[in-house]
């Protein structure tokens, strides 16, 4: 048993870190380089979905290496972050995903041959399906904000962070929300517009050359769907198995074993919300070159200012003493 605690410690440190790190400094490099083009309808998605990525990772993934990494689980002791962290996760979640969905929307109408689909690719309509989505699934969170609770365990003499519903709001969380909204749903939705959009590109490659713009974007988000599909599904099936089954005895071992299945699909469940940064960059040649010339520019600019800088304090120590002897005449 000690072993196996052990175990999913440092496969949450040594594996959870690297994805967060690198997760939420890609998620801000994409809201720099994405800020120019904010104004076409799926480069706005992307950028919305970057910042709530932060939040997905900030709220959910580093709070979970502190809590079993280090335990350090800031819910066990304070009310407010007990409630916030709950519902935040939970609504950043699925605004990220959605968003996500909306882009390969976007994505499939920018790919149609009819004019009436492309015309629907806009950006007053995608800023109010963001704002709707924001709304909606905010909405759909408060019963976090309300249930959840510090509760004192007599047995094992800790209080812990506990969400104390019903069991008719639990059933709905376990088997309608988790598996439809964060499963079900994004999953179809992507593979549908996916293949459609591939199918019309295709077509598109030969009947006319595209926008460059709409060429890259619609690139990455095809390479997107996939790596989504591989790091949500399993978490999905995986926490359903464990509530359907977690009326049945179990042993020790079988205990164990699921507990570090939980843990590193729950890991792998991150990567979605890490992952956008590398996927344009691999993907997006336009991408690569404005990340090459920011990193570049960034290093110049270090590089000069370090160098010019005990010359232009020189200058200055000369400069002001004749601006002092200008004032006495």
């Amino acid at each position: 048993m000690y072993s196996n605690t052990a175990l999913i410690r440092s496969i949450t440190v040594y594996g959870g870190s690297p994805i967060f790190i690198f997760g939420t400094l890609g998620n801000l490099l994409n809201i720099r380089f994405l800020w120019r083009t904010r104004r076409n309808p799926c480069a706005f998605i992307f950028l919305v979905s970057s910042f709530f990525n932060c939040i997905v990772l900030f709220y959910g993934l580093f709070t979970r290496i502190l809590s079993i990494g280090f335990d350090l689980d800031w819910s066990n002791t304070n009310r407010i972050w007990c409630k916030t962290r709950i519902a935040f996760t939970e609504a950043s979640f699925l605004i990220s995903i959605t968003c996500i969905c909306l882009a390969s929307i976007d994505r499939f109408l920018t790919s149609c041959r009819q004019e009436k689909y492309r015309k629907l690719s806009r950006l007053s309509l995608t800023r109010w399906a963001i704002i709707l989505t924001i709304i909606f699934w905010l909405g759909h969170s408060i019963p976090y904000l309300i249930y959840a609770e510090l509760s004192y365990n007599s047995k094992t003499g800790l209080i812990s962070c506990l969400l104390l519903i019903n069991t008719a709001h639990a059933n709905y969380l376990r088997y309608v929300a988790l598996p439809v909204y964060l499963g079900l749903f994004p999953s179809m939705i992507l593979i549908i517009t996916g293949l459609m959009t591939y199918r019309n590109t295709n077509r598109l490659q030969i009947l006319r050359q595209r926008q460059l713009l709409q060429k890259q974007l619609t690139s990455m988000m095809l390479t997107q769907i996939p790596i989504i599909l591989f790091s949500t599904l399993p978490y999905i099936i995986f926490t359903e198995y464990t509530a359907v089954t977690s009326t049945i005895i179990k042993s020790t071992d079988q205990k164990a074993v699921e507990r570090l299945f939980t843990n590193i699909v729950t890991l792998l469940f991150y990567i979605t919300f890490a992952c956008p940064f590398f996927v344009f960059f691999a993907s997006s040649a336009s991408f690569r070159r404005e990340a090459k010339m920011f990193l570049l520019r960034e290093k110049t600019n270090l590089f000069t200012t370090n160098q010019i800088q005990p010359y232009s304090i020189a200058i200055i120590k000369n400069i002001q003493p004749a601006i002092v002897n200008e004032n006495k005449h």
